[in-house]
């Protein structure tokens, strides 16, 4: 009886059956990636965007963005960053689609050179001047200022600011790496 009973529903609903609408996905799974460069050569801190190209366009699957090393270099929606000196592969993946790009991290650039807009200074004590220190080649990796003073009881520096504490003189100090400038206060 139970059998008869959702027999007849199941007979009695058919006819709608053929008038509901159902829901339809339909999945295009990726068929290539391509990638604007295939190699890259960059100095630590350097960026470059890679920029991936996906078939068929309106693909449902996801692009993906890997590096083989992290250590040599890392990637981010397509960005680039040489971290250090050696090699690293990054893939742009879609599905089971992919390309490569081999990223090879070249040595760091030193600086050759660092000048002072000033190479002598003459302050009373609680006074205080600006130095701007210049390094060169204009693409040195790491252009950070170390800056030192010869006598801290005489004159202090602080990212380039010169303070005079008492009477007497001292070296102002801007070095990049070994290359070096002074500045007499």
């Amino acid at each position: 009886v139970l059998f008869l009973v959702l027999w007849g529903l199941i007979v009695r609903f058919q006819p709608y059956a053929s008038q509901s609408i159902l829901p339809c996905v339909l999945l295009l799974t990726a068929t290539g990636v391509t990638l604007n460069e295939t190699a890259l050569s960059l100095h630590p801190t350097e960026k470059a965007t890679l920029a991936a190209t996906v078939a068929p366009e309106n693909t449902t699957d996801t692009l993906v963005w890997t590096s083989s090393n992290d250590a040599v270099a890392t990637v981010k929606d397509g960005v680039v960053t040489a971290v250090k000196e050696g090699k690293a592969t990054i893939t742009a993946a879609c599905g089971n689609a992919k390309a490569e790009c081999v990223v090879t991290v070249l040595p760091p650039i030193p600086a050759t050179g660092v000048t002072l807009d000033k190479t002598a200074l003459k302050l009373y004590e609680g006074d205080a001047a600006k130095l701007t220190a210049t390094v060169e080649p204009e693409n040195t990796t790491d252009k950070t200022i170390v800056w030192t003073s010869s006598d801290k009881t005489i004159a202090t520096v602080k990212d380039g600011t010169v303070t005079a504490v008492k009477a007497g003189t001292a070296t102002i100090t801007a070095a990049c790496g070994e290359a070096k400038a002074t500045c007499a206060v």
